[in-house]
C-alpha cells in the first residue's frame, strides 16, 4: 500500500495515499486534545474532504493561534447571525460593529430581552451539536450581486459593486449565504466556546476565547468610556452617510475625497482641542498618554503640546522608555529572555523621584536611553516653571503603579487608539488590530527597512505585550482619544498594497497578507496629497510636520 509523508506542525507522520483531511484529524484526535479550526496544505487552505495524494507540509490551527482565532470569530458570528434571525425574525437587521472585552459587539435594530438571549444561545448549541459544515462556494460577482439584491442587502451590494474581481467567495450555512472576508472553520461542531451578553437598548456582545484565554470564556466587563467613544463616532459616520466602505466609496465618487479628509481631521482636531481645554481649566500638571502599538501616540502627544501652548501652557515631554533599566539589569521573563515589555523593565523608583522633584520646582538631569548601547545617558536638564506642564508618553503610562507619590487630581490620563467605526459591510467589520497592523507595515518599511513578512511575523508578540500591559489599564484613563480617520483605509491602500504583494505563497505570513489584501480591495484608493502635514496618518505614511 502506497504511503505519503506529511509534516504536521513540524512533526513528520506517515499516511496512506488518498487519505482525506477529516480522516487525519480524526486520527490525531485520539492522541491530542487539539480542536482544529482551519488547515493549510503547502500554504493553501483546505477543507474536510481534501484528498492527499502527495507529501508536504500540513499546518493545523486551533483557537489559540491568530489564524485559527480569526476563523473562529467569523464562524461564531455567522452562526450567531443565523440563530438570531431565526429567533427574532427575518426582518432583523444585525450589524457586526467592533471588538469589546474579549467579544464582538453586534448592533440590533430590535429591543432584545434576556429571554431572547436564552433562545438564541439554545439554538446555537443545537446547531453546534449537529456539526453543520460551512460550505465554501465560488460564484461570479454578478450572481452574488443579484442574490444580495433579491434579499435587500444593500450593504453587500455596495461592497461588491466596487470589488474588481470577477469571481467572489460565498459561504453557506444551511440555507443562509454570506459574503465573508477570510476563512471559516470546517464546521459548526468546532464552535464550542461562546457566550452572549446583552447591552441594554444597544445590542449583544458575542463572546469567545481570545488566543490568550485557553478556551475559556472570561467574565464580561463593560468598558463604558471605550464603548461610548465608539458609539459617538459611529453616529458621526451615520450622519455623514459613511458607515461602511461601500458608503465611503460612494462618497469618494460622488463628492470629493479632499472634503472627507478635511471633515475627518476637523473632527479629530476638535476632540484634541477639547482635551487641551479640559487640562487647562483643571490645572493638571502631569499628562500621561498611552495606547497600543501604531495608535499614533507620538503625533497625538506633539499636537496636544501645540494646543496647550496656544492656551498659554509650556509643555515638556518625557518618555517612560528613557527610564529603562540598563540592559544587563533587565528582568527575565518566563522564557528566560529579557522582558522589555514588563513594568519591571522600567526604573520606577528613579522615574517617580524625578517627576516629583520636577513638580516641586527642582532642576533635574533626566536620562535618555541609548538603545544601541543599552544604557541610560544623562545629558538633558529640565525644570518646570509656573505655566509648565509635563506630557509623559509610554506603554505603562496608565498603570497605577507609576507616580503613586503624586495626587490623582494632578494627573490626567489619555488612552489613544484607532477605534475603527467603519465597517466593510454589516457582517464584515474592520478590525482595529488589522488597521494598526496596516499602519505598522507601512511605517516599518519606510523607517526601519523591515519587510512586511517581518512585521506580520512579530505582530503576535506585540499583541501579547498589549494584552498584558496596555488593555487592562484603559479604564484608568480620563479620556479616550480616537486616532482613526474615516478616509485612512483608502490612503493606506496606496502604500501597503504593493508591500503585501511581496509576500510569497510559501511564506507563513501569506494567509494574513491575502486576508488584508481582500480587505483593501473593498476600498477605493485615496491619494495622500491632501492629507495635512500634522495628521496622525503622516506618522505612518511619512511627510509629517513633526518629523
Amino acid at each position: 500500500m502506497e504511503t505519503i509523508k506529511l509534516i504536521i506542525n513540524s512533526e513528520e507522520k506517515e499516511f496512506v495515499k488518498g487519505i482525506k483531511l477529516k480522516e487525519i484529524l480524526s486520527s490525531l484526535k485520539k492522541d491530542n486534545d487539539f480542536d482544529v479550526i482551519t488547515a493549510k496544505f503547502n500554504g493553501k487552505v483546505i477543507y474536510d474532504d481534501y484528498t492527499f495524494i502527495k507529501g508536504g507540509k500540513l499546518s493545523l490551527f486551533n483557537i489559540s493561534s491568530s489564524i485559527g482565532n480569526k476563523a473562529y470569530e467569523r464562524g461564531i458570528l455567522f452562526l450567531f447571525n443565523v440563530c438570531a434571525i431565526e429567533v427574532l425574525g427575518k426582518d432583523t437587521k444585525i450589524i457586526v460593529k467592533h471588538s469589546i472585552d474579549k467579544g464582538i459587539f453586534c448592533k440590533i435594530d430590535k429591543k432584545i430581552t434576556e429571554e431572547n438571549i436564552t433562545s438564541i444561545k439554545k439554538l446555537m448549541k443545537e446547531k453546534v451539536k449537529k456539526d453543520i459544515p460551512f460550505i465554501k462556494i465560488e460564484t461570479t460577482k454578478e450572481e452574488a450581486l443579484e442574490y444580495f439584491k433579491s434579499i435587500k442587502r444593500e450593504d453587500k451590494v455596495r461592497t461588491l459593486f466596487y470589488n474588481t474581481d470577477n469571481l467572489v467567495t460565498l459561504y453557506r450555512l444551511e440555507e443562509y449565504y454570506n459574503y465573508l472576508i477570510g476563512e471559516l472553520p470546517l464546521s459548526t461542531g468546532i464552535l464550542k466556546y461562546y457566550d452572549l451578553t446583552l447591552i441594554k437598548d444597544k445590542g449583544i456582545v458575542v463572546r469567545f476565547p481570545s488566543i490568550y484565554d485557553s478556551n475559556k470564556i472570561v467574565k464580561y466587563v463593560h468598558h463604558e468610556k471605550y464603548f461610548d467613544t465608539l458609539e459617538e463616532y459611529s453616529l458621526w459616520g451615520e450622519r455623514l452617510k459613511v458607515s461602511n466602505l461601500g458608503e465611503l466609496n460612494d462618497y469618494i465618487t460622488t463628492n470629493n475625497s479632499k472634503e472627507l479628509i478635511r471633515l475627518s481631521e476637523i473632527m479629530q482636531n476638535y476632540k484634541l482641542l477639547s482635551i487641551a481645554e479640559e487640562i487647562t481649566l483643571n490645572n493638571y500638571k502631569v499628562i500621561l498618554l498611552s495606547g497600543p502599538s501604531s495608535s499614533g501616540k507620538t503625533t497625538t502627544a506633539m499636537k496636544l503640546s501645540l494646543y496647550l501652548k496656544s492656551l498659554g501652557l509650556n509643555p515638556t515631554e518625557l518618555s517612560i522608555d528613557d527610564y529603562f533599566h540598563d540592559r544587563e539589569d533587565t528582568p527575565l521573563g518566563p522564557d528566560g529572555k529579557p522582558d522589555f515589555e514588563s513594568l519591571k523593565a522600567v526604573n520606577v523608583k528613579l522615574f517617580d523621584s524625578q517627576v516629583s522633584k520636577l513638580l516641586k520646582g527642582n532642576k533635574v538631569t533626566i536620562p535618555t536611553f541609548n538603545f544601541i548601547t543599552g544604557k541610560k545617558e544623562y545629558k538633558r536638564t529640565v525644570s518646570l516653571g509656573k505655566n509648565d506642564i509635563l506630557i509623559i508618553e509610554g506603554l505603562h503610562a496608565l498603570n497605577e503603579e507609576l507616580l503613586t507619590n503624586i495626587p490623582k487630581k494632578e494627573k490626567y490620563k489619555i488612552y489613544v487608539s484607532p477605534l475603527t467605526y467603519l465597517n466593510i459591510d454589516n457582517d464584515n467589520r474592520i478590525s482595529m488590530t488589522d488597521l494598526r497592523l496596516l499602519r505598522r507595515i507601512v511605517r516599518d518599511s519606510r523607517t526601519r527597512g523591515y519587510s512586511p513578512s517581518t512585521t506580520i511575523n512579530t505582530w503576535d508578540k506585540v499583541r501579547e505585550g498589549e494584552e498584558k500591559y496596555v488593555f487592562p489599564y484603559q479604564d484608568n484613563a480620563n479620556v479616550i482619544f480616537n486616532s482613526s480617520l474615516a478616509y485612512e483605509i483608502g490612503t493606506l491602500r496606496v502604500y501597503v498594497e504593493p508591500l503585501l504583494y511581496t509576500i510569497k505563497e510559501t511564506d507563513s505570513e501569506y494567509q494574513t497578507a491575502q486576508r488584508l489584501l481582500e480587505l483593501l480591495k473593498c476600498a477605493l484608493s485615496i491619494p495622500s496629497e491632501n492629507v495635512p502635514k500634522d495628521s496622525v496618518l503622516r506618522e505612518f505614511i511619512g511627510g509629517s510636520y513633526f518629523e
